[in-house]
């Protein structure tokens, strides 16, 4: 039932990318709210027409009605609704965040019953009733947590109707619920069948060594503190005042609004000799006896409240949502998917491959005995998007004789060193390209500077190869090609000698390839 949306927005880079979001039905703040929004739009409708058309008969009760209205539009924000709000939502998405991340997942357990319990006939006649009652313990668990499980398996004969539990198992079962007045959870008993089970194999010699034995029963007790904690998730809740002041401070606070924000044509009045005489209300420096803002302006749509009740309810909707999980809103957690997956993917997992125990030989690595290029191939609409590598700190270092330190008055024949350089970024594919550079250091007479050469290979859907009579699945480009765009200069200091970079290689090569 959990919505999943993210699909929607795989990148920011067009303007309004969210705004397509505020379709979506399911799971959002509209199908969360409606029916409040429209019962509060109502009464604050029915307050205006009563105001407007009703109370104007009787002066006194228009009076009084006056100055409680204006009473609550001056205290009403009094009432802490933000931090309230915001800090009661922030526990319940940690607390609805750590319930997910402790459903237990039987993954483990299942790798390591193939890896460790090898084999066909017994082995794996093991390795299966093990998981069962894995997958068994969970199901227990959620029952207790989940109304979906609980309207799936009512009783336990539903369980042994699913093929979770045998006959003999319920009984032993139906001893220890009697035993315990059926007060406590029961989740426990599958995993210690387990248990059992192993020590058993251990004794026959299914288990190599007690390190493998420890580490299958580390891997059961995994599963019962996940259960156990889940458990702990459904008894201790959030204090339950603190739910309780949450809903009281936004319902009342909304209450009080539907007063405090209501537009008032108040009588309007004179003072003359020690008293107050009614005048139209357009009369020059007549005045209001209920402490009305006379600036504010009249609009039948209260826009900016009907604002501020969708965020603070839409906020106190999310609590209400993700408070408990394990229920039948849109966002709770899929838990008849978890354990429909779970259950038949460990047993995928335990019963491994067919033909496991033969002696197939192994296949040649996809690279043989070569070291993978140092980027895997791109497709053509991949490679537009594909980005330069990181730029390091030190990447543009530059280093003077002066920096280094020198020994007994002379360099360290053991001192390598960068030398000064120039250069000029137009990008960060040159960094890339310096990093790939091989300097010689001035011990060496730093004759010349070796480009080192990579190829960047692109799938293509034609077999020809770009400039070759030969055929083939990728296209090769040289690295230079692509940089040199991105390239101006790249020399030395005036305290160093001048590099260059040798273009008899690149020149010899070319000629070869002429004269073949």
């Amino acid at each position: 039932m959990t919505v999943t949306y993210i699909q929607h927005v795989p990148t920011a880079g067009k303007v309004g990318s969210f705004f397509r979001l505020l379709i979506i039905w399911k799971g959002g703040v509209v199908k969360g709210i409606w029916r409040d929004l429209c019962i509060y739009s109502i009464l604050y409708a029915a307050v205006s027409v009563g105001y407007r058309y009703g109370l104007s008969e009787d002066e006194i009760l228009k009076l009084n009605f006056e100055r409680m209205c204006v009473y609550c539009g001056k205290n009403g924000d009094y009432i802490p609704l933000s931090f309230i709000l915001g800090f009661y939502v922030t526990q319940v998405v940690t607390r609805w965040w750590g319930q997910f991340t402790t459903l237990a997942w039987p993954d483990s357990l299942a790798m390591n019953l193939l890896s460790y319990i090898p084999g066909k006939g017994k082995p794996k006649k093991i390795r299966r009733l093990v998981i069962r009652w894995a997958n068994l313990a969970n199901i227990l668990t959620l029952r207790l947590m989940s109304t979906e499980i609980t309207r799936r398996f009512p009783t336990y004969d539903h369980l042994v109707e699913a093929g979770l539990l045998t006959e003999k198992e319920l009984e032993k079962l139906d001893k220890i619920i009697k035993t315990t007045d059926a007060l406590y959870p029961i989740h426990w008993v599958p995993l210690q069948w387990g248990q059992i089970e192993l020590r058993k194999a251990k004794e026959e010699g299914h288990i190599s060594s007690d390190l493998v034995f420890t580490k299958l029963q580390e891997s059961l007790q995994d599963l019962e503190m996940k259960n156990k904690s889940l458990l702990g998730y459904g008894w201790m809740n959030i204090p339950l005042v603190y739910t309780q002041l949450v809903t009281i401070a936004v319902h009342v606070y909304f209450l009080v609004s539907l007063l405090g924000r209501q537009y008032l044509t108040p009588t309007r009045y004179i003072g003359a000799n020690g008293d107050f005489i009614k005048v139209p209300p357009d009369t020059p420096e007549s005045v209001n006896l209920v402490g009305h803002d006379d600036s504010v302006l009249d609009f039948y749509i209260p826009f900016f409240t009907i604002m501020q009740f969708i965020f603070y309810f839409g906020w106190l909707k999310v609590a209400e949502i993700l408070i408990n999980p394990f229920g039948d809103d849109d966002d709770d957690f899929d838990v008849n998917y978890i354990i429909d997956r779970n259950f038949q993917t460990s047993y995928l997992m335990v019963d491994g491959k067919d033909g496991e125990e033969t002696d197939d030989e192994l296949e040649d690595d996809t690279y043989g005995n070569n070291i993978p290029p140092s980027a895997l191939p791109h497709t053509v609409e991949s490679f537009k998007y594909k980005e330069s590598p990181p730029v390091l700190p030190t990447d543009n270092l530059v280093v003077t004789d002066d920096d280094l330190a020198p020994t007994e008055g002379k360099i360290d024949s053991n001192l390598m060193f960068v030398s000064n350089r120039k250069l000029s970024i137009k990008s960060c594919s040159l960094s890339w390209y310096n990093r790939r550079i091989s300097l010689k250091s001035e011990l060496c007479s730093r004759k010349e500077i070796q480009r080192r050469k990579q190829s960047l290979h692109l799938q293509r859907s034609a077999s020809e190869v770009v400039d070759d009579d030969s055929t083939g699945p990728m296209i090769v480009i040289d690295e230079a090609t692509y940089l040199a765009p991105n390239m101006e200069t790249i020399h030395s200091l005036e305290s160093q000698n001048s590099f260059y970079i040798d273009q008899a290689e690149k020149n010899s090569e070319s000629e070869k390839k002429a004269e073949g």
